[in-house]
């Protein structure tokens, strides 16, 4: 199998995908910014280091020259997507990320000439961003080909990462989209709510339209209606409808300030007893204009536990030459079952 590399490597989830990776039989070349980590998380798990700042693209030329994919997990990707992707493109190297924002998603699909030109693939949420989502919506359209709407919702339960929260605090105030008619609206968050049944309760999801969903579910059925919910706590929805309505409460230089020294106190992310005591759960609805409706349900681990495997697991695939050039989703390039190759993962159909 041709070299990988994993940037990010000693952050949060970084960490957690190295260690996967291991598990699995690779050996990636760990990449970053901060050479005493890697060198720290290289000599645990027996693997190469290398040092390249994104701001260098010399070193990230040279730490790609030979590479056959990157997985770039170092968040916030509205920062780190761009310069790594450039490398990608003048050194020939498959191109993956852990990211699950819209933006970032039509970013890369902006590019898909380029990346065709150049032979090389771009696949933006590897992880838990859109791999099970992703699945979800291929599966329903399987069921009913003449679907022209998709609603797609997620719960989690389980603790959450500090770059998690990060991403979350950084887009209150500002509006996602939905996709309506092919095209990318302007969407607020909480704006509507849907409920599902699972596991003997009532799961209650908020409008969360900064979700990359709408645009690779798109990309991968070409439905023309795609809404995607959230199941958030209920002081991150009124959060997010204050945010809507006074948007200085949560962008003011005071208020950033305060949130970034709340979130370096909290820890990196869950513990390995909350990781194996957290579950997420997807639950897609397709619909089509006569009156056809499908729907079902997607359940597996931790959502980071599930970007963990998926990512190596589509790692696995792209180095062992399963990529074709161009920007992608993981349900269109390997298919739906590339999401129930992570252990505890169950697919369902509901009547």
């Amino acid at each position: 199998m041709d070299r990988i590399v994993l940037y990010g490597a000693t952050g949060y989830i970084g960490a957690l995908t190295a260690r996967t990776a291991v598990d699995r039989g690779l050996r990636p070349v760990l990449a970053g910014r901060n050479a005493d980590r890697l060198g720290r998380l290289a000599a645990e798990l027996g693997l190469p280091a290398r040092t390249a700042a994104l701001d260098d693209p010399a070193a990230l030329d040279a730490l790609l020259s030979d590479a056959a994919v990157l997985l770039n997990a170092a968040g916030p990707f509205a920062r780190t997507q761009a310069p790594l992707l450039d490398a990608c493109l003048r050194t020939g190297t498959h191109y993956l990320d852990l990211s699950g924002e819209a933006a970032e998603f039509t970013a890369v699909r902006a590019r898909d000439a380029e990346l065709r030109a150049a032979g090389v693939m771009a696949l933006p949420g590897a992880g838990f961003g859109v791999v099970p989502t992703d699945a979800m919506a291929v599966h329903l359209i399987r069921r009913l080909p003449t679907a022209d709407r998709l609603e797609l919702s997620f719960a989690t339960r389980g603790a959450v990462s500090r770059g998690t929260l990060e991403t979350l605090l950084a887009g209150l105030g500002g509006p996602g989209v939905w996709r309506r008619g092919g095209r990318l609206v302007p969407v607020h968050p909480a704006g509507e709510r849907r409920r599902f049944h699972h596991d003997g309760r009532t799961v209650t999801v908020h409008a969360n339209p900064w979700r990359a969903d709408v645009v690779s579910a798109g990309t991968s059925t070409g439905v023309p209606d795609v809404s995607a919910f959230t199941a958030f706590p209920a002081p991150v929805v009124l959060a997010m409808r204050l945010a809507r309505r006074v948007p200085a409460l949560v962008t003011a230089a005071p208020s950033r300030r305060l949130q970034a020294r709340l979130l370096r106190r909290l820890p990196a992310g869950p513990t390995a007893g909350q990781l194996a005591a957290g579950a997420a759960v997807v639950h897609g609805v397709a619909t089509d204009s006569a009156g056809g409706r499908v729907a079902a349900l997607l359940t597996g681990p931790d959502a980071y536990l599930w970007t963990a495997h998926a990512a190596v697991e589509l790692l696995a695939r792209t180095a062992a030459g399963g990529a074709a050039p161009g920007y992608a989703t993981p349900a269109q390039r390997f298919g739906l079952e590339v999401a129930l190759t992570t252990p505890g993962t169950a697919l369902r159909d509901l009547g």
